[in-house]
């Protein structure tokens, strides 16, 4: 009788235990994309379809996420930009940077410009650069005198063509110079010495001729800065 009694309990029992567990598996098992996906932070419920781990941030669109078929990590925290590196501070905390001291700024070239007053003067010349961040940089530019118009020289190989740096593309106000005298010549190429040019934070100067006793066309050929130092 007992050993009936015993039957009957664990006939009961058993479904009791076998379909919860039973069930378990089978959610685990069938479930298998849900868990290919997991979301963490701000709007738990909803990730990115091509994203297997998101970490989103309360500030809008700054997340970490990694690609489901690439691999690759991607951080948006606010300072991504193209050509940046990603590096820490003194703590540990990291942050995408412009490269490190050294890297070349390249500018542009702008147009031919005429020189029509002899007098000392400057000339917008068109072309500017920008520089990614506070520091020094090394600028150079090569530029060329134009044949036309004619170019003309008061005396003799007595004349100054100036690369110079302005804050303002309408208003010269020096920001730099490379100052030397030069020989005049038609289709003469020449490349300026190289001067110093320092900001205080991301910020795009302008170039222009500083120019003196000359008359004639002028044009940049190449415009660029190493650094910040």
């Amino acid at each position: 009788m007992k050993k009936s009694l015993l039957i009957m309990k664990t006939k009961k029992l058993l479904p009791r235990i076998f379909y919860p567990v039973m069930l378990a598996v089978a959610m685990l098992l069938g479930s298998s994309n849900v868990f290919a996906q997991v979301k963490i932070g701000t709007n738990p419920t909803t990730i990115e379809p091509n994203s297997n781990l998101e970490v989103e941030a309360s500030t809008p669109g700054r997340k970490t996420k990694i690609d489901k078929t690439t691999g690759q990590v991607t951080i948006t925290d606010g300072t991504e930009g193209a050509g940046k590196v990603l590096t820490s501070d003194a703590v540990g905390g990291t942050s995408w940077q412009n490269p490190l001291s050294g890297a070349m700024v390249n500018g542009t070239n702008g147009s031919q410009v005429t020189v029509a007053n002899a007098s000392v003067g400057q000339t917008y010349s068109g072309g500017s650069i920008t520089f990614p961040r506070a520091g020094t940089y090394m600028v150079t530019a090569r530029w060329i005198i134009l044949g036309s118009p004619t170019t003309t020289s008061p005396i003799a190989n007595h004349a100054f063509i100036n690369t110079a740096l302005s804050t303002s593309s309408s208003t010269y106000s020096e920001a730099g110079i490379a100052a030397e005298w030069v020989v005049v010549g038609t289709n003469i190429q020449h490349t300026t010495p190289s001067f110093r040019v320092t900001v205080a934070s991301p910020q795009t100067l302008y170039f222009w001729f500083y120019t003196g006793y000359f008359t004639g066309g002028l044009q940049f050929l190449e415009t660029f800065a190493i650094g910040p130092f």
